[in-house]
């Protein structure tokens, strides 16, 4: 693989945000919506193809974040949680993709460094990429196209990629990466730096 064209980025922001009392992908930090710092992020690592997945809210989310040089889907079925939103993304990557790195609307202190990290070793061929920071695991996570059919039927409720990662652990990578956004969420008002 010659560049991080050939990798594409599905981000998940479909969800309600329940526990942050706003809708998460437009909480603002640093004067910016999270989605936005998200997408500036992975286009400044070098990310060519980005698929944003929308559900709650989706209207307020287009009309707030310019996401004309997205591939934007809404999932009508987002209450039943992020396994369908990520298959949403999946169906919706390119033919000639070698992978697809799956990251969050609302982890948006993930830095530049960390996405270029897990690109370039995704670059050597590696199947499952995954950030760690002191031990944490952390996102965006890399699966290689060829994990598609046997994750698909994974998908269910709020599981991600978590199962199918757990059971082919020894096809996973991890990277240690200086870099605590990997592993921040923000989930409640409290977890908001600078915002």
């Amino acid at each position: 693989m010659s560049e991080a064209a050939s990798v594409e980025a599905i981000v998940l922001a479909a969800g309600k945000g329940v526990r942050m009392g706003r809708i998460k992908p437009l909480v603002e930090i640093d004067g910016r919506p999270a989605l936005a710092r998200v997408l500036a992020t992975l286009r400044g690592a070098g990310m060519k193809r980005v698929i944003v997945i929308l559900g709650h809210r989706a209207d307020e989310i287009q009309e707030n974040i310019d996401l004309a040089d997205c591939v934007v889907a809404v999932n009508g079925d987002y209450e039943s949680g992020m396994g369908s939103s990520l298959a949403l993304g999946i169906g919706l990557v390119s033919e000639d993709s070698v992978g697809f790195l799956v990251a969050h609307a609302d982890m948006p202190y993930v830095r530049e460094e960390t996405v270029r990290s897990i690109l370039k070793r995704a670059r050597t061929g590696a199947k499952i990429v995954a950030p760690t920071y002191k031990g944490a695991r952390g996102f965006p996570v890399y699966l290689r196209v060829d994990c598609r059919d046997a994750l698909l039927p994974t998908l269910t409720g709020e599981v991600g990629a978590r199962d199918y990662i757990a059971k082919h652990e020894h096809d996973l990578e991890l990277i240690e990466v200086d870099d605590p956004g990997a592993t921040i969420d923000i989930d409640r008002p409290e977890d908001v730096i600078g915002g």
